[in-house]
């Protein structure tokens, strides 16, 4: 393996995770070392012998990383905030290149209709929330479902405005206010998830009761928050354990804190004892990208592919989605199948 292949395929996903999960470069060097020495010895690929690279940096985060630095991240290391500034990002991108698709293929000045303008607005509240759902996927309380629903009746409506609203003339819109708006989002979802911007709800401290202790109520809160949102845990077992610590309590007549210490280290200390959380099959490796893949090429033959566009460009959209098609088929089929390219 040459050093550029530390940073592509699953080594690259692999460096990727363990950055996001807190771990320092040196342990995520001497990590990689390690599966490419057993690779090497075995003759296996880092998956067949490690699993997908997301969970096996979330393995190594669990046994390497000191738990002060975990506590009150979340299981892949980024916050509910993180993951929005990535769904700003995305919208974005796609903006950008709907600008472009549309200035390359209807000229500067981009002819609007009642129903095209209302179905476009629309349909770019759906690719938001959609990329939401998308990247929030991870989650396993409920929340990317709700985003996926919000998508469905997005689209449901920008359907019923293309085919029903009047297709009057209105004024033309510059193609390049498109792309500043896409340059917009993206500026916006690089702020909203950075470091410099306001801290998650659940790093916020505990307000102290009268006699400067936690009240119990929001310390139960809190945890139940921690494990499903930071920690990623199904919504039946977050209750669960939020009861059983609650029985404990009322058993005991103790603090919170006195019994279980900070709210942050011991969701941890629970949620470390559970499995390593699993992504669904369309959060996996490969066909997240595939799925986004085949959505940005069906938005591409959708912009060019009406009767007045240019045929050069209804020929490559349909290249595009016929290729992006054979790339998610091939991912899904690997996923069945239990198989996996090498890296």
């Amino acid at each position: 393996m040459t050093e550029t292949d530390t940073y592509t395929g699953w080594y690259g996903r692999l460096r990727l995770a363990l950055v996001t999960r807190s771990v320092d470069n040196d342990t995520a060097g001497a990590v990689i070392d390690e599966v490419v020495q057993h690779c090497t010895e075995t003759g296996e690929s880092p998956e067949e012998a490690f699993g997908p690279a997301d969970e096996y940096a979330t393995t190594v985060a669990r046994e390497r990383v000191p738990p002060e630095a975990r506590a009150g991240r979340r299981w892949d290391g980024l916050t509910r905030r993180d993951h929005t500034g990535v769904a700003l990002m995305l919208t974005g991108w796609l903006t950008v290149l709907t600008g472009g698709v549309l200035w390359a293929s209807r000229g500067t000045m981009i002819p609007l209709t009642t129903a095209g303008l209302t179905g476009t607005v629309l349909v770019g509240l759906a690719l938001l929330t959609g990329c939401l759902a998308v990247t929030l996927s991870g989650y396993r309380n409920g929340v990317a479902g709700r985003w996926a629903g919000a998508t469905v009746v997005l689209t449901a409506l920008a359907v019923a405005a293309f085919t029903a609203l009047p297709a009057d003339g209105l004024p033309r819109l510059p193609a390049p206010v498109i792309l500043a708006l896409g340059v917009a989002l993206l500026v916006w979802g690089l702020a909203h998830g950075s470091e410099a911007g306001a801290k998650d709800t659940n790093d916020r401290p505990l307000p102290a009761g009268a006699d400067g202790t936690v009240p119990a109520e929001d310390w139960l809160r809190r945890l139940s928050q921690l494990l499903s949102d930071t920690h990623g845990l199904p919504a039946a077992r977050t209750a669960e354990l939020t009861a059983d610590a609650a029985e404990h309590l009322a058993a005991t007549e103790s603090t919170p804190e006195e019994e279980f210490g900070p709210v942050e280290r011991y969701a941890l200390h629970l949620a470390d004892q559970e499995p390593t959380p699993r992504p669904r099959w369309w959060a996996r490796d490969g066909v997240r990208s595939a799925l986004l893949g085949l959505v940005v090429a069906c938005s591409l033959a959708w912009l060019g592919g009406a009767a007045d566009g240019p045929l050069w460009f209804r020929v490559l959209a349909a290249v595009v989605v016929l290729g992006s098609l054979c790339f998610l088929a091939q991912e899904l089929w690997a996923r069945r199948s239990g198989t996996t390219r090498r890296d």
